[in-house]
């Protein structure tokens, strides 16, 4: 493909799912990808259930087109792309079988890689529709992959829609509820993939005051930064959100990391110095019982 003109060189990457909730897999990728140093996720095509290529005796995939704006050389993007299949417990057991998800570079700008462990552009990407239909959403020039579309099989591909709201950290959509005042937006959710979403923010459940001083888990309580016990507050804050989510039958739920609500795998320590910890936010925990799904952004 021909550079764009923007700062970051683009790439277009190809991501499915066949096994567990494919959609939970496939929006867990895309989120990581966004959050990987120097890189943006600038477009999604429409999601698309398809039969398996290859091995076909396994389930139908859900498979996506990326774009992507990074400053990640080639390898350097396809060692992070390992690393993210790898935290979402992708496993070779099978060539072509079933797998929870599927990362594979189509492009990056015009270049050419031909190598053991990098082929750019991908060498089998002009034989698959379930590649070529959802980059036809993202790419600007259509002709150059419309060609190799096979008609007759067009057809196997269905559009497919998460058929539940997406409950997301209301400080992720924009809204001024963190600790100090602020947020931590990202258009990804709502621009880029233009999700149907649920509100979720545990802290004004329970109506602690915006801005409030810091709060962070020490051992099994929940602490001010001036050593107020606010263990009460987030217990019944965790047990309002998985409430509110029930009402609404939200089962996957894209929370803020780090903290002592909302972070999942790594916390702060309770020493308000920064440093990260294995653990979960209360309300995190509260979800995971209860079988909600989890995405850390």
């Amino acid at each position: 493909l021909h550079r764009r003109r923007h700062s970051f060189p683009t790439r277009r990457s190809s991501d499915l799912s066949n096994m567990g909730d494919s959609f939970f897999y496939l929006l867990n990728a895309i989120s990581k990808l966004d959050k990987l140093d120097v890189t943006q996720v600038t477009k999604v095509s429409k999601f698309y259930k398809t039969k398996a290529w290859g091995y076909k005796e396994q389930d139908d995939f859900i498979n996506c087109c990326v774009e992507l704006e990074t400053k990640l050389l080639p390898y350097k993007l396809l060692f992070e792309i390992s690393n993210i299949e790898s935290k979402l417990q992708r496993v070779r057991e099978l060539h072509w079988g079933p797998r929870t998800i599927d990362i594979d570079i189509i492009f990056y700008d015009d270049l050419r890689i031909e190598s053991e462990k990098l082929t750019i552009p991908h060498k089998y990407y002009k034989q698959r529709n379930f590649v070529l239909v959802p980059l036809l959403d993202i790419i600007w020039d259509k002709k150059q992959i419309i060609k190799y579309i096979d008609k007759k099989s067009f057809n196997d591909l269905e559009e497919y829609k998460y058929p539940k709201k997406i409950g997301i950290s209301a400080c992720l959509l924009g809204d001024n509820i963190k600790y100090n005042g602020g947020n931590n937006y990202t258009k990804l959710y709502v621009q880029t993939l233009k999700l149907d979403y649920l509100k979720v923010c545990p802290e004004t459940l329970v109506g602690l005051p915006i801005p409030r001083v810091p709060s962070e888990i020490k051992g099994d309580k929940v602490f001010s930064k001036i050593g107020d016990d606010l263990s009460e507050e987030f217990e019944v804050a965790a047990n309002k959100t998985l409430e509110r989510i029930k009402k609404y039958g939200v089962d996957i739920v894209i929370m803020k990391s780090k903290s002592p609500s909302c972070g999942y795998e790594n916390i702060y320590d309770g020493t308000f110095t920064g440093n990260l910890i294995k653990g979960n936010g209360r309300t995190v925990d509260c979800l995971l019982k209860n079988g909600i799904k989890i995405i850390s952004y």
